[in-house]
């Protein structure tokens, strides 16, 4: 599934949902941890309908990168794991064997 989104400079945004080797990927091309989320727009996002590279998103227009920036971490803050209740396991004791009965 995916969203269209109008970015401020009026270029039409279609943002797809990740998979792990996205992830995967941007972190590859991004050249330190502050760069994953530039190298993961690019690896999400068609603009007007044409595939991006990072140094695509480098060059945009700030609002236009701070709008996909948005919406990509959006993403994310919804994404929380929910813990699991522990579900206790009842175990009989053992009961004793009657002295009088032979077993």
């Amino acid at each position: 599934m995916s969203k269209t989104l109008t970015l401020p400079s009026g270029k039409i945004a279609v943002i797809r949902n990740g998979k792990g080797h996205d992830l995967l990927q941007a972190q590859m091309k991004a050249k330190n941890s502050e760069e994953i989320p530039y190298a993961l727009i690019a690896e999400l996002a068609e603009i007007d309908g044409q595939a991006l590279v990072y140094e695509d998103i480098l060059e945009m227009d700030l609002p236009d990168v701070v709008a996909l920036q948005g919406e990509i971490s959006g993403k994310f803050q919804t994404a929380k794991p929910v813990e699991t209740p522990k579900q206790e396991t009842k175990t009989e004791a053992p009961q004793p064997v009657s002295p009088t009965v032979k077993a």
